[in-house]
């Protein structure tokens, strides 16, 4: 939500992909994200300072739009009403068009889709207190000064919480777009690594932990592992998946393989990391999910809106033009190319300042707040995946 009329009002905004303008780098990066982390600070203690308020939670539950019913509707009816969008007066149990007209203006006051729909992002948004706002905006402050300590003059920046992507040179942000991040069940790290290759026409090979937990059971079901363009192995060699009977085969025994297209779940391009994890970055064949303003969909690898768009930036490091890439695409192999390492870090800030220095406030998506430094330090082994 913004801070504005109201204290808690603070946005959960998604950036957009952006190329950064030239005249915006005068200060730096590092000098924009000092003044971030004293920028939220300030905006933290404003906060403290303001009276208390109500907050009525809303539980989880399938998204409310109207003509739904229930007893979360007065939930949200009440919630609306404490943040200025509702009259006490207008309490209802029917999801009507008063209650759509508060959501959509809501929504609005926080960069989110204005559909009048009360999915995943809008709730967590009605749901942010005054206390997860001060703790969000500190806990990234001091996570933000953590960082400049030791941020090399070059890096790709992934915040999770944001899922979005930044990308700094020579201590100036380039340009920054949207991303699509692991899901809670299958959380993106916190890792430090690098980028060394990029794949252009990749080939996805379905990790573990995808391979175990949805394409196998897939294919005992259906005979097929619902993926277009892909051959399935079965001992090391490939096989007809519809005549094998797969219900006594263990995962360890198969091997799924897509191939390289417009197709391909990594799209036309893969930037390969470092880590043990196969955790890696990458293109996508469903760009539809960067109109969702809740991206936490991927099984760990983080998807990139525009990867071309990085990927031009990173190869003209190494003498690849725009032209030698559409002739690699339209060839259609898969080509391995060596960058000039890039640092990667993935960092957890809940709390961002925007353009016209307006706070935003983004999802906690692995209910990390609380415990980010302590996580960040174990960085636990991941499920894997695209």
């Amino acid at each position: 939500m913004m801070i504005g009329l109201k204290p808690w009002r603070m946005a959960v905004t998604l950036a957009v992909l952006a190329i950064v303008p030239e005249s915006s780098w005068a200060a730096g990066f590092r000098d924009t994200l000092a003044g971030w982390a004293g920028r939220l600070d300030a905006a933290a203690a404003t906060a403290e300072a303001a009276p208390p308020v109500t907050a009525t939670r809303i539980p989880p539950g399938t998204a409310l739009k109207k003509g739904t019913d229930g007893d979360r509707v007065p939930q949200l009816v009440q919630r609306l009403t404490e943040l200025g969008y509702m009259k006490p007066e207008q309490q209802t149990a029917l999801f009507d068009d008063t209650v759509d007209a508060a959501v959509r203006a809501f929504q609005l006051s926080q960069n989110l889709k204005a559909d009048g729909v009360v999915g995943g992002a809008t709730r967590i948004a009605l749901n942010r207190t005054p206390a997860d706002s001060v703790r969000s905006m500190r806990q990234s402050a001091e996570a933000m000064r953590n960082l400049l300590a030791t941020m090399p003059d070059s890096v790709l920046l992934v915040n999770l919480p944001s899922q979005t992507v930044t990308l700094v040179r020579d201590n100036a942000e380039v340009m920054t777009m949207r991303s699509v991040v692991g899901r809670p069940s299958r959380e993106t790290p916190l890792l430090q690594d690098r980028i060394t290759h990029i794949i252009v026409n990749p080939t996805w090979t379905v990790p573990p932990t995808v391979l175990k937990e949805d394409k196998l059971p897939m294919l005992r079901a259906r005979g097929t592992p619902g993926i277009s363009n892909a051959t399935v192995y079965l001992d090391g060699e490939p096989v007809p998946p519809e005549v094998v009977d797969w219900t006594q085969v263990t995962p360890g025994r198969v091997r799924i393989v897509q191939q390289p297209g417009d197709h391909n779940a990594l799209g036309r391009f893969r930037f390969n990391l470092t880590n043990p994890y196969n955790i890696y970055l990458h293109g996508t064949n469903e760009p539809r999910l960067f109109d969702r303003d809740l991206r936490t969909v991927s099984s760990g690898c983080v998807r990139l809106q525009d990867a071309r768009a990085l990927a031009e930036v990173l190869l003209a490091e190494v003498n690849v033009t725009p032209q030698r890439i559409d002739a690699i695409l339209a060839k259609g192999t898969t080509e391995w190319i060596k960058v000039k390492p890039l640092e990667v870090r993935f960092v957890y800030w809940t709390a961002t300042v925007a353009p016209d220095d307006s706070i935003q406030l983004h999802p906690d998506v692995y209910d990390m707040v609380e415990d980010a430094p302590q996580r960040a330090a174990a960085a636990a082994p991941p499920r894997s995946g695209a």
